[in-house]
């Protein structure tokens, strides 16, 4: 199986690999990581500071597939 492209330039899911979890592409960062520190209430500045290896515009992807696949992104919170 080969990696699935997402409807976000920077999400990509592979099933061989972190469970076919939404990830930030190039990185094993998790979109779940990235909305787990925003849900705590942690500000974009300082999820940054966390990951400095991802973008800006990468970590407001995350938030943005976040939003698009709410329900599927939460199940990885159960």
């Amino acid at each position: 199986m080969s990696i699935v492209s997402t409807e976000h330039l920077y999400i990509e899911k592979d099933p061989t690999k972190y469970e076919g979890k939404a990830v930030i592409k190039g990185t094993r960062v998790p979109v779940s990581s990235i909305i787990n520190h925003y849900r705590s209430g942690m500000s974009i500045e300082e999820i940054l500071d966390g990951y400095p290896n991802i973008t800006s515009a990468q970590l407001f992807d995350a938030l943005s597939y976040y939003f698009d696949h709410k329900e599927e992104i939460d199940k990885e919170f159960e």
